[in-house]
């Protein structure tokens, strides 16, 4: 333990190294799953044989790194686990029927959506004001849980499996089919239509529950399998300013797939307490490539222009923001932008990337490309400024996430005080007006806030299933429970 416990705190000394200087911008990759994965097999190869090392072997080899095309996939599935219970769902026959049933009188026995398509005084999914036991009485908390005991013959790591099957997401989980498991139960009398539910591009059909159904809701788990209030207050009035709870979607499938994660690992012999804390890292890493993601072209885009000849020497007086319009505004009526200048000029990158009209000339196509330029400008400042004031970046070939964790930059209180009052005290610097750096503080803590929520519902996932699971002996699977009568 105390090795492993040296090796992560090496890992973590590396990848600290990979952190940029404010003033020269950041350098965000693209290549973060292919680096963690990499950083991760490294690290686990050099542990001793042991429960350690066991438990991170069955993470790493459902998680499946290799699976993903790039980081990009990352936002659409979670392309291991898809694979990985797809695989079980045709080997296994055992756990393909009972999660054929146990899905079956989900779908018969509770609601499947949460509100008419009508309906726009909350959201149709599960939301975060939908809690098993609170505003859902006909459902205690813990519900799920039980009744997935009752398809795997009281068995907890079998009985999380079968929710983390579907609700590792809530629309990509994987493509379930075992024809001849699907005819002996319709040998007894179980009607095919009754396994699956029609997706609603009415092509598919899935033997999951849909997005919008209870399977999703708040508290499936256990009556603490769910973020905090406070946080969920925090959520709506930094994210969300004068919405209500039930209008935001939950987006619960979090707290089930880190069940079912942390469960493999405690099974595979890690020890409860350092599952929770994997379990914790990866969801870290898991928004932190997704908000790489979103920042990268506009981030990059930001510090190119800092570094721009016609911004940088402005004159005395003009702002960022200001110089910027100006320049790419020019550019656009001259028609000064050829292909390749769109790759050496900042300016004329920056036209493509909104969308620009090749030809302004026209009053509405000019006013057309100053909106799309001026509303940009709000998403690349806060970017680049995040890259700049956040761990981030890539040395010797490593490409890492994005962080919460703050390097430089103004102290937290400072951004806090800017966001949420009228001080007029310009934190960002960079020749940026007071009202673009408020703007972009302001998104920069939703981006945090995103942090706090993937990271607080994967770790109550995690605690939940560290709780109930237990540990088998080397070689054994809990999905040999199914089979056990």
């Amino acid at each position: 333990m105390k090795q492993f416990s040296r090796l992560l705190f090496a890992g973590a000394l590396s990848l600290s190294l990979t952190a940029t200087a404010a003033d020269q911008g950041p350098n965000l990759g693209n290549n973060n799953i292919t680096s963690a994965d990499k950083i991760a097999l490294t690290l686990i190869s050099k542990l001793p044989n042991s429960g350690v090392k066991s438990g991170l072997q069955r993470y790493y080899s459902i998680l499946s790194l290799k699976s993903y095309t790039d980081d990009a996939e990352v936002a659409v599935s979670n392309t291991g686990l898809a694979l990985f219970f797809e695989q079980h769902f045709n080997q296994n026959k055992c756990f393909s029927e009972n999660a054929y049933r146990f899905y079956r009188d989900l779908r018969m026995n509770t609601r499947q959506q949460q509100a008419a398509f009508t309906d726009n005084s909350r959201h149709r999914r599960p939301s975060l004001g939908d809690v098993a036991g609170k505003n859902r009485p006909d459902l205690k908390p813990g519900w799920l849980y039980e009744k997935a005991l009752k398809y795997s013959n009281g068995n907890p790591n079998a009985a999380i499996s079968l929710i983390g099957m579907c609700g590792h997401d809530d629309k990509n989980q994987g493509h379930f089919a075992n024809q001849d498991v699907e005819i002996q139960l319709q040998n007894s009398g179980i009607r095919s239509d009754e396994l699956y539910t029609t997706t609603e591009d009415n092509e598919t059909q899935t033997v999951c529950p849909s997005q919008y159904a209870d399977f999703y809701v708040a508290g499936g788990l256990s009556k603490t399998s769910d973020i905090a209030d406070d946080l969920k207050k925090k959520i709506l009035s930094i994210q969300y300013p004068g919405k209500k709870a039930v209008q935001i979607a939950a987006k619960n499938y979090h707290v089930m797939g880190a069940a079912f994660m942390t469960c493999q690992m405690i099974e595979a012999g890690l020890n409860p307490l350092l599952a929770i804390q994997v379990e914790s890292m990866a969801a870290n890493l898991y928004r932190g490539i997704r908000l790489c993601q979103s920042i990268e072209i506009p981030g990059n885009l930001f510090w190119d222009l800092q570094r721009h000849r016609e911004v940088a020497f402005r004159p005395f007086g003009k702002t960022f923001e200001e110089i910027v319009l100006e320049k790419a505004m020019d550019r656009a009526r001259n028609k000064k932008c050829s292909i390749k200048d769109t790759r050496t000029d900042a300016l004329c990158r920056l036209l493509k990337v909104v969308g620009a009209p090749a030809d302004i000339s026209r009053p509405q196509m000019e006013k057309r490309t100053q909106d799309l330029l001026t509303s940009y400008m709000d998403e690349m400042i806060a970017s680049g400024l995040y890259a700049s004031w956040h761990i981030s970046g890539e040395v010797a070939g490593i490409s890492l996430p994005c962080s919460q964790a703050q390097l430089w930059g103004p102290h937290p209180f400072l951004q806090w005080l800017i966001s949420n009052t009228e001080v007029h005290v310009n934190i960002c610097g960079n020749g940026l007006t007071m009202d673009a750096c408020r703007k972009a503080v302001k998104k920069i803590r939703s981006w945090e806030v995103d942090f706090d929520w993937t990271v607080s519902q994967h770790l109550a996932g995690a605690r939940f299933a560290a709780k109930v699971c237990k540990q088998y002996p080397e070689g054994r699977s809990s999905f040999e429970a199914f089979c056990n009568k």
